[in-house]
């Protein structure tokens, strides 16, 4: 009897399943989820899964509606693939909670202005914006898991894996673009009035995208094989976009700091900026922009790890219902926030800053990051009901917010600022503009300025995206691009002193 493995999320199920079986079937029997609007009657093409192994080959229904870049990253509907023999089964996640999935506007549906779509490709979240090209009004936004991450939640995994899986993982990109696009729920006729996609993210995502060599970005100095900007990638896409649609990507800046940089620089007016500003795209990998205001612009990526993802985190969890987002201490007692205010079921990335920070705060972490209870140091504390935060989990949180710190640290130091002089310090990213800002200050994530100049902006790449639809806006991102100045922070003999220094949990005030 063939062995049939199930994926969704941290979650593997194994189990034995007879013959001639339908996959959705057995995936429903598991109690896993599984999207089937239509029942399984093959009339939605929505139940997607990624499938590999022993299974019957595409029937014409899974022709029709699978695109050519999800049938070569083995996506398959769940209701046509039957089982032959072993297999192995991805599931993909049916709801992406996301600040990124909005919407602004429904003035799209009423009116004949040519649209665009703005495409943030992330490591972990991709996001696609629909935008008014007439007049640069952002409709609406949607969201999706980027499915690379079966190849590893971090971009070195990915490249690693590029040398034999350079075609799927481009397939595997422009399937989550796919998927992102699809959760806009756009009518035929919306479609229809495409005429332009931009697509922004980090370098190790622009060259798996688009099957270029990745040798020299996964050894140092870490340098983008390519840079400079495609200016009409359409036949490449195939039909992932609607027919006649100019599809661009804006340049790189340099090392892992891609076109999502670009993309923030100009939304947050870096071109013309009047006064000293630090803005931080805070995610798998961090990117780091500073200004003087004097016209010198330093940018930087740091791989801060999957930790503010929740990922490597022993109860680390995506944002789903039941996920500990927030927590504080009341009465000294520790309260947290969950997603749906349901029973927690883990830690999501901005929950393991906040939890770090509040036991911080009661002694029950010390200042080199240690757990302790009762005085004594202590492998693990119980958060709520099985949900627990491990010394390996404060450790990750550790890594992370050092790896940001300095890099902050050196670009103001490359710029002869002090943290002070900074009048505008921007967060932004999924997991940036979520933050509890307490917390990120009180532990030295960001610099510990007043309040009043902080700003959370959750789309600035998305955003920045949305500018570059319009050949004006473009042309601001190719300047931005070529005056920004890369600071290689590997290359930095102060980073490793700086990391080191930031490692430490002093709770400021």
């Amino acid at each position: 009897m063939p062995t049939l493995s199930l994926t969704y999320g941290n979650e593997v199920k194994t189990l034995r399943c007879p013959t001639e079986r339908v996959l959705g079937t057995v995936i429903l029997e598991s109690n896993l989820p599984l999207e089937q609007p239509c029942a399984g009657r093959g009339t939605c093409g929505k139940c997607k899964v990624i499938a590999e192994g022993a299974l019957t080959p595409p029937d014409e229904i899974e022709l029709k509606h699978l695109l050519p870049a999800e049938l070569a990253a083995n996506v398959r509907l769940a209701c046509r693939a039957w089982v032959v023999e072993d297999a192995r089964v991805t599931l993909i996640p049916t709801l992406v909670y996301s600040n990124k999935i909005f919407t602004r506007s429904n003035a799209f549906r009423t009116s004949d202005d040519p649209l665009g779509l703005a495409i943030d490709l992330g490591s972990t979240t991709v996001a696609a914006f629909l935008v008014s090209l007439k007049t640069g009004e952002v409709y609406a936004g949607g969201a999706a898991l980027n499915q690379q991450t079966i190849f590893g939640a971090d971009v070195i995994s990915r490249l690693g894996a590029a040398d034999t899986n350079a075609a799927r993982l481009s397939a595997l990109a422009q399937a989550s673009v796919y998927q992102a696009v699809q959760s806009l729920q756009l009518p035929e006729r919306v479609q229809a009035r495409i005429k332009r996609a931009v697509i922004v993210c980090n370098s190790a995502m622009h060259h798996l995208l688009m099957q270029i060599p990745v040798h020299t970005l996964a050894v140092i100095p870490f340098r983008p094989f390519r840079r400079e900007s495609i200016l009409d990638a359409q036949d490449f896409f195939g039909g992932l976009f609607p027919a006649r649609t100019r599809v661009l990507l804006p340049p790189l800046i340099g090392g892992f700091v891609g076109s999502d940089t670009t993309a923030c620089l100009a939304y947050f007016g870096y071109d013309q900026a009047t006064r000293p500003m630090l803005a931080i795209d805070l995610g798998t990998n961090g990117e780091v922009m500073a200004t003087d205001a004097r016209g010198n612009i330093l940018v930087a990526s740091t791989a801060a790890g999957p930790a503010f993802e929740g990922v490597n985190i022993s109860c680390g969890i995506r944002a789903v219902d039941g996920a500990i987002v927030d927590a504080q201490v009341e009465n000294e007692n520790l309260r947290v926030m969950t997603i749906g205010n349901r029973t927690p079921v883990g830690i999501t990335g901005s929950g393991l800053l906040s939890l770090v920070y509040a036991l911080r705060t009661t002694g029950a972490i010390n200042a080199r990051g240690r757990l302790l209870r009762d005085g004594r140091g202590t492998a693990e504390i119980p958060i709520a009901g099985r949900v627990t935060l491990t010394q390996r989990d404060v450790r990750e949180l550790q890594k992370a917010k050092a790896a940001i710190r300095a890099a902050v640290d050196i670009l103001l130091e490359r710029l002869g600022m002090a943290s002070e002089e900074l009048e505008r310090v921007i967060l932004t990213g999924s997991f940036g503009a979520q933050l509890n800002l307490a917390a990120a200050r009180g532990l030295g994530l960001i610099p510990n300025v007043d309040r009043s100049r902080i700003e959370l902006i959750p789309n600035g790449a998305g955003l920045g995206a949305a500018l570059f639809l319009r050949d004006d806006g473009f042309a601001i991102g190719e300047d931005l691009a070529t005056r920004a100045q890369h600071i290689e922070l590997d290359l930095d003999p102060a980073f490793n002193t700086r990391f080191v220094e930031a490692m430490e949990l002093h709770v400021a005030g």
